[in-house]
């Protein structure tokens, strides 16, 4: 019976070690996608970034106050078919690409 116990506590001893342990960040994205809504912080990493745009159709960013894609919370926003700049600085919360080549860091 002792060795059941003990065998029940190193379980439970187990299972306490993973569910307090710590998440693990992931390494920010560079390049980050042409299309897509990222955070920074998480996802990719405050800088100053370029893409060579769209050829053919309007490409566009936009930064975000909030971690979400509510347009009422744009800090900054650019449109262009041809190659753009975003400084994504640690203020704002999260980065959205549309239509658009992907994002190189410069800095």
């Amino acid at each position: 019976m002792p060795h059941l116990f003990r065998a029940a506590a190193a379980v439970i001893a187990g299972m306490t070690a993973i569910a307090t342990a710590p998440p693990v960040a992931a390494d920010p994205m560079n390049p980050i996608p042409g299309n897509g809504f990222f955070l920074v912080g998480p996802d990719i990493a405050p800088g100053v970034y370029n893409t060579a745009g769209s050829a053919s159709t309007w490409g566009e960013w936009f930064t975000n106050s909030t971690p979400d894609a509510n347009k009422d919370n744009v800090v900054a926003t650019n449109m262009s078919i041809g190659p753009m700049n975003a400084n994504i600085n640690s203020s704002v919360k999260a980065f959205e690409s549309r239509n658009c080549q992907p994002w190189r860091r410069l800095t």
